[in-house]
This record gives C-alpha cells, sequence and structure tokens, in this order.
C-alpha cells in the first residue's frame, strides 16, 4: 500500500502541476483527486506503522532518551539558570516561577468570590 499511495501522490502532484501550467482544468482536478485520495492512504499506513512498535524499538528509544539526559546533564545543561526576562509591556513588579509568564497577573487587591 505505500509503494501504491506514493505513486499516487507523485502522480497526482504532477497532473495538478501539468494542468495548472498548461491551463488544462480537466488535468488540474484529475492531479486534485489522485492527491486527495493518496493522503488518507498515507495517514493510515503511518498510524498503522506507529501502532505496531516492537519491545525492542521501545527499549531502544527509551534508552536513547536515557543516554540523552544523562549527556545533558553530563553537559551541564539542566543546571543553567533561566534567561533573564526582557521587559516589553508585560514587565511588572509581580514575581512568577522561572520563565513562565501568567495570562492574567493575580491582583490581590480582589476579593474571592464565595459560594453562598
Amino acid at each position: 500500500m505505500p509503494v501504491f499511495a506514493v505513486a499516487l501522490l507523485m502522480a497526482g502532484l504532477s497532473f495538478g502541476v501539468l494542468g495548472l501550467l498548461g491551463n488544462n482544468d480537466d488535468l488540474w482536478r484529475a492531479g486534485l483527486f489522485l492527491v486527495l485520495t493518496a493522503v488518507p492512504l498515507l495517514i493510515i499506513r503511518t498510524v498503522h506503522n506507529s501502532q505496531r512498535v516492537s519491545a525492542d524499538q521501545l527499549t531502544n528509544a527509551d534508552n536513547a532518551g536515557y543516554m540523552r539526559a544523562l549527556d545533558h546533564v553530563a553537559r551541564g545543561l539542566l543546571d543553567v539558570p533561566p534567561a533573564p526576562r526582557r521587559g516589553g509591556n508585560r514587565d511588572r513588579d509581580e514575581q512568577v516561577a522561572g520563565n513562565v509568564i501568567t495570562l492574567r497577573p493575580h491582583n490581590p487587591d480582589r476579593c474571592e468570590r464565595k459560594a453562598q
């Protein structure tokens, strides 16, 4: 199926481009139809492949992530302090943790609503 889907996609793209360059609406529509037919086939194949991961592949991915984390720790990339704030129109006196920008600043002067 992947070879068929890729061939269908390439044929559709070719027909579409030739139809656009040659002002041939029928060829352009045929190319569009072929591309729209091939894309779901490619998506189905990709999802199918992602669901069929073997235990060895999962182990290799886990080990690669673990080795990358150890490499970052060894280089000191995880211990770097956050970059200083650059100011801007949202720069206020309120302190936020790290590099978090709050969407609604906390206003302590407003009283909280309580259920009655």
